[in-house]
């Protein structure tokens, strides 16, 4: 397991595989950790690609600290940071599902000359998609019960936090069928804590700064792809449509059948868009060949 000591000494678990061609960051959503992105991960490190993965602060083998002021957006991003410069990497890709998507705007808004080569928003929005009273789109009954225990004492024991004991929880569409308890495995995964207080943190975050956000997606000058699920009921799919309003240069892709776990469900066709996109954002001869005879030779399989 790779641990880094973030700014403000949260341990945040990722793993860097080095390849030929520039890294591809992958951020979860919220809830989840790193094996959401099993089958991308697995893909594009096939094709080459440097591979950098991590739990986010709160989620997954990451610690899970107890106070409010240690998940506010801004954070995130600085853990991003903090693991790229002890990597060295300078040429990299953040690739963000619903959370992690507003994670790599975030970023971008925060260290505008240290940008990504570009960035792959799924079922991503700019600016909070829920109501105060309406967490994640639940009812207002289920989000005080998820704020009472955010905030209730038994949660409140401060508990050591040693890497040795943490377990990796695999959320891929596989790993899901084997877990028979899941909710439980969650609940140890993910403390609700750390659910309520990100989201409540990014309510606070997008409303002080949503004119700064807008203003950086509109002078983006980075290829930007953005995909968004027609069933999605977490963050609908008039998010997706407002960022690429915002910028004009984003690529746009609504998938019909998508609901808001598609990166789970339905990887190859998120693996095909981003091999597309990816494949016209180089200029290396090499490069694209390599990527026609993976694609020949998938489809053959």
């Amino acid at each position: 397991m790779t641990y880094i000591n973030s700014f403000d000494k949260t341990k945040i678990f990722y793993k860097y595989q080095k390849g030929k061609y520039d890294t591809l960051v992958f951020l979860h959503g919220i809830g989840g950790n790193w094996t959401v992105w099993k089958k991308e991960i697995n893909y594009f490190k096939k094709l080459g690609f440097s591979i950098l993965y991590l739990d986010l602060r709160g989620h997954g083998l990451s610690e899970a600290p107890f106070e409010f002021e240690k998940y506010k957006m801004q954070a995130f991003s600085k853990d991003i940071r903090k693991i790229l410069k002890k990597e060295k990497i300078s040429k990299y890709y953040l690739i963000g599902h619903s959370l992690g998507g507003a994670i790599a705007i975030n970023y971008c808004v925060k260290y505008k000359t240290k940008i990504p080569q570009g960035l792959v928003l799924i079922e991503t929005a700019s600016t909070y998609p829920y109501s105060h009273n309406r967490l994640l789109n639940m009812s207002p009954y289920i989000t005080n019960i998820l704020r009472f225990i955010a905030n209730h004492k038994p949660t409140r024991k401060h508990q050591i936090f040693d890497p040795k004991n943490m377990k990796e929880v695999d959320l891929s569409y596989t790993g899901l069928k084997e877990n028979i308890h899941l909710i439980s495995y969650l609940a140890h995964l993910t403390p609700i804590r750390a659910i309520v207080k990100t989201l409540d943190n990014i309510e606070q975050y997008v409303f002080k700064s949503q004119k700064d956000i807008d203003n950086t997606l509109r002078n983006l000058t980075i290829p930007n792809l953005v995909i968004g699920g027609k069933k999605d009921t977490v963050v609908p799919v008039k998010y997706s449509k407002l960022i690429k309003k915002l910028d004009k240069r984003a690529k746009l892709k609504i998938l019909p059948g998508a609901d808001h776990r598609v990166i789970i469900n339905d990887p190859s066709e998120i693996e095909e868009i981003m091999y597309f996109f990816l494949k016209h954002k180089t200029n290396k001869r090499k490069f694209v060949e390599e990527l026609n005879i993976h694609k020949k030779t998938k489809k053959k399989q």
